[in-house]
């Protein structure tokens, strides 16, 4: 599966992955062509998702009228029996399976799929058929089944989120406002625009404080009968909206977050019978403002956090009015002690440093601690220098670092290694085929572009996976360069398995260098210690001090561990060892 996102990152699909909350830059929603249905408890991850990708990127080659490769994807069954090449996939093994294979072919191949001129993949979709193949490719599964933290619904959550939704499209009695009106309404401070291409429906929002006057809303009135959503939110508005608000009497949805409205004439909002949401967050709004709304007859939602709504006002509002739902937000337990978030680098791209840098870490929550080590030792809430201003990177830097404060639980350890720019490699090769990465091969070690490995998603891109083989290397530099050091960033998650695989520290590392690959001798190794415990995933890097001298060609050899450890939930199994930069100093 890692072979397939290093493909997208460095190639034609242009895929780029980022960490934490969403991990990659998906196709923009009108390039995508894919309409995801609306998801429901029964709503399969096949049906939801994988099919209707199929439908809208593959089946106008592979149908009932054109089966190319004798492939039809009419429906499942179908793509179960596959076609003259074997089946569509291999059920827990993405690697191996054709249509994935068929994908990651350079696109001029006349093999590759989509075919060039056609519609391609984008990275969330070749994402979405690995992950679904990896993990079984159950065409029962429905989504709502999956667990918050799996994989595959974080995908399919991201797809949902870009993706038109195929819903049925609301139907309005009343006429469309002329074109000559919007166009005069329309302003950097005022948008107007259509709900969908063919409906009379609006949708109005306004922008730049400095710019509001009530005059622009009155101005609205003109296209009064087809306002149907109003954008106040973050506006000087007061309660003289109100009089003119209510005389659209189409409005479905009012923002009217962080306005200043006090509650005084939001009774006359009661007039609107058919407003479904209102969202009053931020105001100075009470209960006894609302009441007037309880029974208006298509009410469905008011959002009221951060108001003067408080707990028991909620209670009572909610004994009033059965049909509405009320969000509050989120309300604390005064005995509820919750984790803090880990402090990450302020620029999270930048891992690798030229000479006299410094490194910035940013705190997830004003007044609380960063605590941090650069010794290798985990810091606590009492262990540890406090962080106040950034640290100088000198060669190699290895960071732990936690969030502590008063009342709250310490954040996990983040484990951060930073380095420093090293010699450079005039050309380099690999002399094992990679289990994982083949397609980008040797350009991930000396492209000085650090990867993520604080979850088994980050795997997926600037990471060379073996299981099977060793890695091996061969670096070329300029003539007699002399060189000392050798260090190895390599991926450690040695706490359970990932969707790359059993990532573990190597067990050996051997350096060898000369004058050319005919005439070598070894030069350094190493043989990392293997953990007798889980520990927190991270980036490792292994330092080997090599015999000074200088060197032309270096050749390098990562070796993984032969079986899991005892304590490891998948005992005896082959570990992976994942490297993604190599560094010469």
């Amino acid at each position: 599966l890692a072979t397939l996102l290093l493909t997208i990152a460095g190639s034609h699909y242009g895929g780029t992955l980022t960490h934490g909350e969403g991990f990659f830059a998906f196709n923009d929603k009108k390039e995508n062509g894919v309409v995801i249905p609306a998801f429901t408890e029964t709503t399969t991850v096949f049906a939801g998702a994988v099919q209707p990708v199929l439908i809208a990127k593959c089946a106008y080659c592979h149908n009932d009228q054109k089966m190319k490769g004798g492939l039809n994807m009419k429906d499942i069954a179908s793509m179960i029996k596959g076609g003259k090449n074997g089946a569509m996939w291999v059920s827990g093994d993405p690697e191996k399976s054709l249509m994935i294979q068929r994908m990651l072919l350079d696109l001029d191949d006349k093999n590759h799929m989509p075919p060039k001129g056609k519609t391609q993949l984008s990275s969330a979709e070749m994402h979405l058929f690995a992950e679904w193949i990896r993990a079984g490719a159950n065409a029962k599964k429905t989504y709502h089944a999956l667990a918050e933290t799996d994989t595959l619904k974080k995908i399919i959550a991201k797809i949902i989120e870009t993706a038109p939704t195929l819903k049925e499209e609301k139907v309005y009695a009343f006429e469309a406002a002329s074109a000559s009106s919007i166009k005069k309404l329309n302003s950097p401070f005022r948008t107007i625009r259509q709900l969908s291409a063919n409906s009379p429906a609006l949708s109005v929002t306004f922008f730049l404080q400095e710019k509001f006057t009530l005059e622009l809303l009155k101005e609205c009135k003109s296209i009064g009968n087809q306002i149907v959503e109003l954008n106040l939110s973050g506006m000087p508005a007061d309660d003289k909206i109100f009089p003119i608000i209510s005389s659209f009497t189409n409005l479905e949805k009012i923002n009217l977050n962080a306005t200043a409205i006090t509650g005084k004439g939001l009774s006359e909002l009661a007039e609107l019978k058919k407003l479904e949401q209102l969202s009053v967050a931020s105001t100075s709004i009470k209960a006894d403002d609302l009441s007037s709304l309880l029974k208006m007859p298509a009410l469905k939602n008011i959002y009221i956090w951060n108001s003067k709504v408080g707990e028991a006002d909620l209670t009572t509002l909610k004994s009033k009015s059965k049909t509405i739902h009320w969000e509050l937000g989120y309300i604390p337990n005064k005995s509820e002690m919750l984790q803090l978030s880990v402090p990450l680098p302020a620029d999270k791209d930048k891992m690798i440093l030229d000479n006299e840098e410094y490194i910035v870490l940013k705190n997830p929550m004003p007044n609380a601690k960063i605590r941090y080590t650069t010794d290798g030792t985990t810091p606590d809430s009492l262990t540890g220098q406090i962080y106040t201003t950034p640290i100088p990177a000198t060669n190699l830097l290895r960071i732990k670092a936690i969030t502590t404060a008063t009342g709250w639980i310490s954040s996990e350890v983040t484990d951060i290694s930073f380095y420093r720019k090293g010699i450079s490699v005039d050309s380099a090769k690999l002399l094992t085929e990679p289990s994982r990465g083949g397609p980008l091969g040797i350009k991930i070690l000396i492209d000085l572009k650090k990867g993520l490995s604080q979850t088994g998603d980050q795997l997926y891109a600037s990471w060379l996976g073996f299981v099977d083989n060793p890695l091996k290397a061969g670096f070329y530099f300029k003539k007699n360069t002399p060189i000392n050091k050798v260090v190895i960033s390599t991926a450690d998650m040695t706490g359970s398995s990932s969707s790359g695989g059993n990532p573990f520290p190597p067990s050996k590392i051997i350096i060898k260098g000369g004058p050319d690959p005919k005439h070598l001798k070894q030069i350094g190794t190493a043989s990392p210690e293997v953990p007798g415990a889980r520990r927190p995933n991270a980036s490792i890097p292994y330092i080997v001090s090599i015999e000074p001298g200088t060197y032309n060609y270096i050749e390098l050899e990562v070796h993984q561990l032969a079986k899991l450890p005892s304590w490891h939930p998948e005992i005896g199994q082959k570990a992976w060892v994942f490297v993604d930069e190599v560094f010469f100093y």
